[in-house]
């Protein structure tokens, strides 16, 4: 085995650049690995896990945060490649982790660890009945409770007060944050009293576990190697939570690119990364600068908008597979519609030449930017899919079954029982209330079984609906009922229902199957809910056909295609014009950030385009986005007019 694991780790020599062969083997003490675009980070974090394990190290003492499942199954599986040892490593998302010592010592906050764990859909509709609660639903200026959440989820990621929350979200709630925040109070009793949290609540309450001192003691020993992915992306909580984890030895990497850190919007701290080496003391900085995703023509464009960057690593990436590639082209248009027929053209013309679909993406700022052109694909029959819109989870009818088995798992879960109750036909508000007013007396599914719904059973007017469903639930409540036969006996109920509800959509029909499958791969429900909620980044399969990518450069992160346009590049629309008037200059940056993303998820053609007009009732002129105005980034493209079809093209010389 010694020599097995001397070969491997002199091995890595051959497998890895000098920068990356330094930060798989700097094991001791904190280090910060600035990981540029395309530079490979995914592949230091799997060797890293290796050479530990290879050295001796107990694979259980390894913690690997990300922020997607994916990423870190991923990760662990190709290092348990080379040493099935390393499939031992505990990793997960910040939240998952969260969930599973929680479950432990939970009862120390005043919950017990048979909390259910609300979803963003979940947590809205909480708010809602709160709010119903103090008669505030009756009032038209009051916020809606997606913004309500909103604010309260800006108050525990950024730190914020509900005040400075809503005036910099919703000013124009200003005069009602006497009875914002007493909705937050409520609904912060509102999850205690039925045994519930939600996502922000898993890494606050993980973060007050670790302020005991036992429990904090306990995991820092037992986890003596912490890494953490996107360190860009963390928000303050996250970076407590990682410096509490690390608080016995200090022995934290954490691995990110400020270059690229763009969701600010949810919380996400872009100062993190930047102070990580002035708060860890003796930190080693790392950075990773070989690119090899790109040619270096596109990269020559990256590092012109990483010069202009404030508040940065210094880096400038260089390609590794030696090409240089042809400059990227800005081209100007009359107006979007042009420019979405021009993009259209190009893309029946890769097709032709024999590109397959998937190795080319438009990208855009926002997802309204693409109608124009999603209009156009439609009309010339190129097939699309759009990245950016409402996710698998966040489905309806998705929703509804996973809220059956809620009951089933918790309940005590008031917004599970109220979210199906509501669709048994024939079954109104008030009803649902009354039920629901009967349920909390009671702990135990088989006590409301039998002491609610079984009187309902006999000579009501909707009998048979409540006894269907008395049938259902003591079915799916058997102790020997695997996840898939539960889902499965749900949806059997669930059939008709969905067929009333949606007009017999076949799409939902293949949504529900995919659940079903999914349901498979799990022997718990225990643990079949927990990755539904705090896993929401499984997406649904696509078939082999090809397609086109539509995606928001916030979606497109972490990806790349041979073949990338860059569309809607006028100023007010990228970068939004909700970062023009920004005091301190932060979401501007974010922009640039972000347009430093989407410029380095090309590999070898990259096409960047704004149009003149934003549309046939809009006269005034679109200008060009600022970021590619100062002169050392306009040397690093080329730039041109494109007319319609029927007319030649003509140079743009500005």
């Amino acid at each position: 085995m010694a020599k097995e694991a001397a070969h491997i780790i002199e091995n890595l020599r051959t497998q890895l650049n000098r920068s990356q062969y330094e930060a798989v083997t700097a094991t001791e003490g904190p280090v910060l690995v600035i990981a540029g675009a395309g530079s490979g980070k995914t592949r230091v974090i799997e060797y890293r896990s290796l050479y530990l394990v290879q050295k001796g190290i107990d694979p259980g003492s390894i913690l690997l945060l990300t922020f997607t499942r994916r990423s870190a199954r991923e990760m662990i599986e190709r290092a348990a490649r080379n040493d099935p040892r390393c499939s031992k490593i505990d990793g997960g998302t910040f939240h998952s982790f969260a969930s599973k010592i929680l479950r432990i010592y939970s009862r120390s906050l005043g919950l017990s660890n048979s909390f259910t764990i609300y979803d963003e859909g979940d947590a809205e509709e909480a708010i809602r009945r709160c709010c119903n609660k103090m008669g505030y639903d009756q009032d038209k200026e009051f916020p809606r409770k997606n913004e309500l959440k909103n604010v309260f989820s800006l108050c525990v990621n950024k730190g914020m007060e509900v005040d400075d929350a809503v005036l910099k979200t919703y000013v124009d709630y200003e005069d009602r944050l006497g009875e914002i925040k007493t909705v937050q109070k409520e609904y912060a009793r509102y999850k205690l009293r039925n045994n519930c949290v939600d996502y922000d609540d898993l890494l606050v309450y993980l973060r007050a576990v670790l302020g005991i001192d036992e429990v904090r003691e306990r995991l820092s020993s037992r986890y003596r190697y912490i890494m953490v992915d996107e360190f860009q992306d963390t928000n303050g909580v996250q970076a407590d939570i990682v410096r509490l984890l690390a608080v016995r030895h200090n022995n934290v990497m954490v691995v990110g690119d400020d270059a690229q850190s763009i969701y600010g919007f949810r919380g996400a701290n872009h100062l993190n990364i930047l102070r990580f080496p002035g708060e860890f003391e003796g930190c080693r900085v790392i950075r990773l600068q070989e690119n090899y995703r790109s040619t270096q023509s596109i990269l020559d464009v990256g590092n012109a908008v990483l010069n202009n960057m404030t508040h940065k690593f210094e880096k400038r990436l260089v390609s590794a597979t030696g090409s240089i590639g042809e400059k990227p082209v800005v081209s100007r248009f009359d107006d979007v519609y042009e420019e979405a027929a021009w993009v259209a053209r190009k893309v029946l013309t890769l097709k032709s030449e024999g590109i397959a679909m998937r190795e080319a993406a438009v990208l855009f700022r926002t997802a309204f930017t693409s109608m124009p052109l999603q209009a156009e694909l439609v009309k010339r029959g190129i097939r699309f899919k759009l990245f950016g819109g409402r996710k698998f989870y966040e489905m309806a009818n998705v929703r509804d079954v996973v809220s059956y088995l809620r009951l089933v798992a918790n309940p005590a879960d008031e917004l599970a029982w109220h979210r199906v109750l509501m669709l048994l036909p024939g079954i109104g508000a008030r009803t649902v209330e009354r039920l629901l007013e009967l349920i909390i007396h009671y702990s135990s599914l088989a006590d409301i079984i039998d002491k609610v719904f079984a009187p309902f059973c006999a000579g009501q007017k909707n009998s048979e609906v409540f006894s269907s469903f008395k049938r259902l639930l003591q079915a799916i409540s058997g102790p020997s009922a695997a996840p898939s036969r539960q889902v499965e006996l749900v949806m059997e109920h669930y059939g008709p229902i969905m067929e009333a509800k949606y007009k017999k959509d076949p799409q939902r029909a293949r949504e529900l199957a995919m659940l079903a499958q999914m349901a498979r791969r799990y022997n718990t429900l225990k643990d079949f809910l927990a990755d539904v909620a705090v896993d929401p980044d499984k997406d649904v399969k696509d078939d082999d056909a090809e397609f086109l990518t539509l995606s928001t450069v916030h979606s497109a992160k972490g990806l790349e295609w041979g073949r990338v346009f860059l569309i809607g590049l006028v100023d007010g629309v990228f970068p939004s014009s909700r970062s023009f008037d920004d005091g301190d200059g932060n979401d501007i940056e974010e922009e640039k950030r972000l347009f430093y993303v989407a410029l380095t998820r090309a590999k070898e053609e990259l096409a960047l385009s704004f149009y003149v007009k934003k549309g046939a009732n809009e006269r005034s002129k679109g200008k060009l986005c600022r970021f590619l105005d100062p002169a050392n980034v306009k040397k690093t493209f080329e730039s041109r007019v494109v007319e319609p079809a029927a007319r030649p093209a003509r140079r743009w010389t500005r």
